[in-house]
């Protein structure tokens, strides 16, 4: 098992309970972010990519639909499956970003979605730098939410729940290039809406990793989140 220094679990089995609910739920990203990438980039198509932490295939498959030769890896059996299942012809792998099993200057670009702040540095960092090929990319993003009203204050004040993606993400110059090794870091900032209804909110929350981890423990967290919800969007 490997551990997340600080997380005190693996984070390669947290989401194993709730993979089903993490297709089915779990935002996608929008086209406007696979068009910046490919600023950065250059085109996808027939490029090859290595998706780490593919989860079940939600940025898998948008890559492989702008043409590239996709590879998903996951540390999860659970997860994998889902994302065989979801994803049809897209190649899954078992996996973690510290040990690839890709060989060496294989990959275009590796990408890597909602997914780096689980991942040990440097080991994960030197691992990407061995598959990529000389002029290859390393990419990540995420999914951050931009309330700036009082409903994330609330769920953090009364529930412990963060704002989407506000967690540390390792995605700073320090740890790419200072201790990852790589060259540079360049950014790009997006912003995109997201509505649903609140049952289908709160089912997103239940594969946050925060209640994932408790199982059926989660019941009355769940509760107290879903009454912060419904009081501010009755």
């Amino acid at each position: 098992m490997v551990e997340h220094t600080g997380l005190g679990f693996d984070p390669g089995s947290v989401f194993d309970s709730v993979a089903g609910g993490y297709q089915a739920t779990r935002p996608a990203y929008p086209d406007a972010l696979y068009d910046a990438l490919e600023g950065l980039v250059g085109p996808l198509a027939g490029r090859r990519v290595l998706d780490v932490g593919a989860g079940t295939g939600i940025s898998a498959r948008a890559l492989a639909a702008r043409g590239a030769n996709v590879v998903a890896l996951d540390p999860s059996l659970a997860m994998a499956e889902t994302l065989r299942v979801a994803s049809g012809s897209t190649p899954v792998m078992l996996g973690r970003a510290e040990a690839l099993p890709v060989q060496a200057r294989w990959a275009d670009l590796i990408t890597c979605a909602q997914a780096w702040h689980w991942v040990r540095l440097p080991d994960a960092a030197l691992e990407c730098r061995r598959v990529l090929r000389r002029a290859g990319r390393l990419a990540l993003w995420w999914n951050v939410s931009e309330d700036e009203g009082a409903f994330f204050d609330a769920l953090a004040a009364e529930c412990g729940i963060d704002r989407y993606g506000g967690r540390v993400r390792q995605d700073d110059r320090a740890s790419l290039v200072d201790v990852g090794g790589f060259s540079d870091v360049a950014r790009a900032a997006l912003r995109w809406e997201w509505t649903v209804s609140i049952e289908h909110w709160m089912q997103t929350v239940q594969t946050r990793s925060i209640l994932a981890k408790l199982g059926p423990a989660a019941g009355d967290r769940l509760g107290a989140i879903e009454d912060v919800a419904r009081r501010f969007f009755p």
